[in-house]
């Protein structure tokens, strides 16, 4: 998408740099990223031809930031941003929790601490839904806080990636904050209307991944090195076989296949070694996306886990977009990546409503 407006982005925690491909294709420019884990940094400088910083956001200040982008605080930029969001998943209550001295909020404060030495003229800020209603919402409040004191007004909601063109039903808080002298009611009505957005006929599993050759039990495409599938094991195989095609769920096997952990589990885990349905959006793609073990990540139909192209098919991550580092590696990189189809309707909202 090409726009007369020019906007440069600055991406922190940017990852591989699937939130900064989403913007490009928004029209925006990306002036330069931040990123403390060297592997992702190459993949990353590889797909965007930027180099992104290489350091822990913590020994970073603002300045250090302009200079990298070469941008002027006169300038029109963006930031994006996701802090690590780890403990705002794994807390289990913050009642007690002082947000700004508990240490797993040094990231989210950091962040907030970047846009105040920055001031860009917006913010993307995009984490994991317990921001909201859960372990992370003192975190957040005190982010929402820091903003508010730095000169922005933010609107926020927790968005289903699967209502923006994403085949995947993956649910994260999205907020977008403003300066305040463009944030008219007008822009924030249609923010508003935006992050409320809800799509009857949602990508699905088929959309996504039907074209892509059939493969066998540690077998990979040969045209298409990412397009593999493990060599799981004959007991792991065995049950995998079993599940019904098309949504089948580990439950439905008789008990004698079921796993030794599996017989304990009382409540809970029925998404474990399950198959995706073809006809509806994939579950979230996590940091183990290709391993049956740990979600509903086995093929609909194929006697095996999914493929690193599917999680990055169902991700939305173009074909051309080349990967680095081992299976694991890049298993994680693509679980932990925004997808690129929301980051690009997040873009293409800003640029309309921004000056």
């Amino acid at each position: 998408m090409k726009s007369q407006k020019r906007y440069k982005l600055v991406d922190i925690f940017s990852g591989m740099g699937c939130a900064s491909l989403g913007f490009r294709q928004a029209g925006f420019e990306i002036a330069t990223a931040l990123e403390i884990n060297p592997i992702r940094c190459e993949v990353y400088e590889s797909n965007l031809k930027v180099k992104p910083i290489i350091r822990d956001v913590m020994n970073v200040d603002g300045k250090q930031i302009l200079k990298a982008g070469k941008i002027r605080k006169t300038e029109r930029f963006c930031i994006v941003g996701c802090p690590p969001c780890q403990s705002f998943s794994k807390l289990s209550d913050t009642t007690s929790v002082n947000a700004s001295s508990d240490p797993r909020s040094k990231y989210v404060k950091k962040f907030a601490k970047i846009i105040e030495e920055t001031k860009p003229t917006a913010v993307v800020f995009e984490n994991v839904a317990w921001m909201v209603k859960g372990p992370g919402k003192k975190f957040f409040e005190y982010y929402l806080k820091k903003l508010e004191k730095a000169g922005y007004s933010t609107v926020f909601n927790t968005v289903n990636a699967a209502d923006f063109n994403v085949p995947q039903n993956r649910h994260r808080v999205i907020a977008i904050s403003i300066k305040k002298k463009h944030m008219t009611q007008k822009v924030q009505k249609s923010l508003q209307k935006f992050l409320n957005t809800k799509k009857r006929n949602h990508k699905t599993v088929k959309d996504a991944i039907k074209d892509l050759k059939p493969i066998s039990v540690g077998k990979k495409d040969i045209e298409d090195n990412l397009h593999f599938s493990r060599n799981h094991d004959p007991k792991v195989l065995k049950i995998i076989k079993a599940i019904p095609k098309n949504g089948g769920s580990r439950t439905q096997l008789p008990r004698n296949l079921w796993l030794e952990c599996h017989k304990k589990i009382k409540h809970g885990a029925d998404s474990v070694y399950g198959r995706m349905w073809w006809d509806k959006p994939a579950p979230t793609m996590t940091c183990r996306c290709t391993t049956p073990a740990c979600g509903r990540f086995i093929h609909p139909s194929q006697n095996r886990g999914i493929s690193l192209r599917e999680a990055m098919r169902i991700q939305t991550i173009p074909d051309n977009f080349q990967m680095g580092g081992n299976r694991q590696r890049a298993e994680e990189m693509i679980g932990d990546a925004v997808p690129v189809h929301l980051a690009k309707r997040i873009g293409i909202q800003l640029m309309q409503i921004l000056p």
